[in-house]
């Protein structure tokens, strides 16, 4: 049964060389095309060995191969990231990174009758991230928070919760790292004085401990440059990445601006972040970088954003303006002005998009903490996409395009051709909000008791049509009968005798 009816749906469509069947559905699909020139190769899902070959177990295969689902008018692919070598390339999550494209329109998240997701599989066995926590130490971060607490203090809070630990030192045989460090003015410096590698909860607890407010400005652009630069080659930090072959992620906190003189202006930032921006895209995709050693950074912003509706730069070479990057605030002097207002959530984003990570504004120690446990998400192996649009738009072949960007670049697509003639199971919702696959059966359940409503009506109707011929040739033979036993009819009246 599990091949039959899609059979019936090849047939009934008509056969060509070029489409692959899609096991246990009525889908079919193009070889697809991944696009050259981009760093890595994404590969889409659409036949079982695929699937066997990147070692997902066969009660897994039906994640990994397309889907469609015209009555929820849900799509899934799944696929994978290799390099140039042709080595599965693993990546943290990354949906902010994905674009996402039906029949050429872009997939917005959010809007009416639109969403998608990515959902990662199979954590990379035996890798390890070194995880540089820039943490801001400037004089702000002595004022208090509207929950009564120092900012300082929600932000050791939020790093000594429990899940935020885990997703430093997942354990299972991970080999992570935490280097705690702190900026104002110049370079940043360990957190208690001593620059060394934190390898186990114990030693990150009490390093969290020494975090304190130092004083001075907030130098945010220094700090990512020095952690992205010149820290990776001090002799700790590069004997754990170089030996242990360490990817390295960093994460910078700050509650405020990039803030070198008391009489910056907002509009003061805008060259001094196109700095920082050429610098990060020459680390991490300049010529004979290694892309398993790029560094990716992720922003967190303690507080409000400014900026609430700044649109996030899409990656790749943006420029930053000082219109661009402060709207109507461009002359609004920093210190003592804007920065009670909000925080500079535009140049969060724009560093994150360079570095390949996520921007997050959040308030709140438990807020906080599930900034920095998103931004120290593992690396996995094959991603499964899912995403939602108006089922008008899966009655026909259509086209699904991928996107990645920041993270790496890759892109790939492929042609889905539903059956015309014969639908799919139709899906269960699950308690994720998405429909999952349900055997032929369930089909069967609807078309059985159709088969036998056609064939009772075809029987039915046999009946009634043998019915009414017998009971009409009954009649005739009454009718004969009658006729022939009927006497003679006489001569009119007053005519001669019949002879």
């Amino acid at each position: 049964m599990r091949y039959a009816l899609p059979l019936i749906a090849t047939l009934l469509m008509g056969c060509a060389d070029d489409l692959v069947a899609i096991p246990g559905t009525t889908t079919r699909v193009t070889q697809p095309v991944s696009s050259p020139g981009k760093e890595l190769e994404m590969e889409i899902f659409v036949e079982p060995r695929q699937c066997t070959n990147m070692h997902i177990p066969q009660d897994e295969h039906p994640l990994c191969l397309p889907h469609v689902d015209r009555g929820s008018g849900e799509v899934r692919v799944g696929f994978a990231l290799r390099d140039d070598g042709g080595q599965v390339y693993p990546l943290p999550k990354f949906k902010d990174q994905l674009k996402v494209y039906h029949q050429g329109s872009t997939v917005v998240d959010g809007a009416e009758g639109q969403e998608y997701t990515v959902i990662p599989h199979r954590p990379t066995e035996g890798s390890g991230t070194l995880y540089v926590l820039l943490i801001d130490g400037s004089a702000s971060m002595e004022e208090t928070a509207e929950d009564g607490k120092t900012r300082m203090r929600q932000v050791k809070e939020a790093l000594r919760l429990p899940a935020v630990q885990e997703a430093f030192f997942p354990g299972g045989g991970s080999r992570n790292g935490v280097l705690l460090m702190q900026f104002t003015s110049g370079d940043p410096v360990p957190a208690g004085g001593e620059m060394a590698i934190l390898d186990s909860p114990g030693q990150y607890e009490q390093a969290v401990k020494k975090l304190q407010p130092l004083g001075g400005f907030t130098h945010l652009y220094d700090a990512v440059m020095y952690a992205t630069a010149d820290l990776l080659q001090q002799p700790v930090v590069k004997r754990a990445v170089d030996d242990q072959s360490m990817s390295v992620t960093v994460i910078a906190l700050t509650d405020g601006f990039n803030n070198l003189r008391g009489d910056d202006t907002c509009g003061s930032n805008a060259p001094r972040l196109e700095v920082l921006m050429e610098h990060l895209r020459a680390v991490r995709s300049g010529d004979g970088v290694d892309l398993r050693r790029r560094p990716t950074v992720h922003t967190v912003g303690l507080g409000r954003p400014l900026r609430p509706r700044f649109d996030a730069p899409e990656s790749g070479r943006v420029e930053v303006t000082a219109d661009r990057l402060c709207g109507r605030f461009v002359d609004r002097r920093i210190d003592g002005d804007i920065e009670t207002l909000g925080i500079d959530n535009a140049s969060l984003a724009f560093i994150a998009s360079a570095g390949g990570g996520s921007s997050y504004v959040r308030q709140g120690v438990d807020a906080l903490g599930e900034a920095f446990r998103q931004s120290a998400s593992i690396r996995y192996d094959w991603f499964e996409l899912r995403y939602r649009v108006d089922p008008f738009y899966l009655r026909r072949r259509f086209t699904t395009r991928l996107l990645l960007t920041g993270v790496a670049s890759a892109e790939a697509k492929v042609d889905v051709l539903p059956s015309g003639w014969l639908d799919a199971p139709p899906g269960a919702l699950g308690p994720d909000g998405w429909h999952h696959e349900q055997p032929y059966r369930h089909t069967m359940t609807v078309l059985l008791p159709a088969l036998g409503l056609l064939v009772s009506v075809s029987f039915v109707g046999s009946v009634a049509f043998n019915l009414r011929r017998l009971a009409f040739g009954r009649l005739r033979r009454k009718q004969v009968a009658r006729a022939s036993a009927a006497p003679a009819e006489g001569p009119p009246e007053g005519g001669p005798p019949a002879a």
